[in-house]
């Protein structure tokens, strides 16, 4: 399965991102959009600028209690990432949601979207002691039967709700993970 485990790690803080990481992070984000990802940028091609803006914003909020950013290596390579968010208001506060789900097309089907998924989980449950995950994403493109497998039920689905272009609708999946 997974040609070599992958280290996953965690940020916190802007202060622990390197200008090395940065440019890794806006890579793999602009090859994932650019392949057809559902990542946060429905109309690729993107350029590295527009995604290095996006990227700047979610470095800029990591904080260990709303914010954290999981990252995948494989050697010195970065092959994944997601963000991970809670919202600090107590009425909403027990559950957090997942952001920015990638990983690099070159090691699709080698377990490292597993990893980052499971170790997200891990974090929310036993460091960020949340109750619950939440996400949304793009229909028809299989993210619903990746992300079934890995105990996520659908909770709904807003038909029609992402237009990629003239004819070309898709359903935001709405998905919920529960308890972690």
């Amino acid at each position: 399965m997974i040609q070599a485990a992958p280290r996953l790690s965690q940020l916190t803080s802007p202060r622990q991102t390197t200008s090395q990481l940065r440019r890794d992070l806006a890579e793999c984000w602009v090859e994932v959009t650019n392949a057809g990802g559902a990542a946060g940028f429905p109309f690729p091609p993107v350029e590295n600028a527009e995604v290095v803006t996006a990227l700047d914003t979610i470095i800029e909020n990591l904080n260990p209690e709303t914010s954290r950013l999981v990252t995948a290596h494989v050697g010195a390579n970065l092959v994944g990432w997601l963000n991970l968010r809670r919202d600090s208001w107590e009425l909403i506060a027990h559950w957090g949601t997942l952001h920015h789900v990638q990983t690099r097309t070159t090691v699709r089907g080698q377990g490292i979207g597993v990893a980052l998924m499971e170790e997200a989980r891990r974090i929310a449950r036993d460091e960020m002691h949340l109750e619950q995950l939440h996400l949304a994403a793009r229909g028809g493109v299989g993210l619903e039967t990746f992300y079934g497998k890995l105990g996520w039920k659908e909770i709904g689905r807003w038909p029609g709700a992402l237009r990629l272009a003239d004819g070309q609708d898709r359903d935001e999946i709405l998905m919920l993970l529960a308890p972690l």
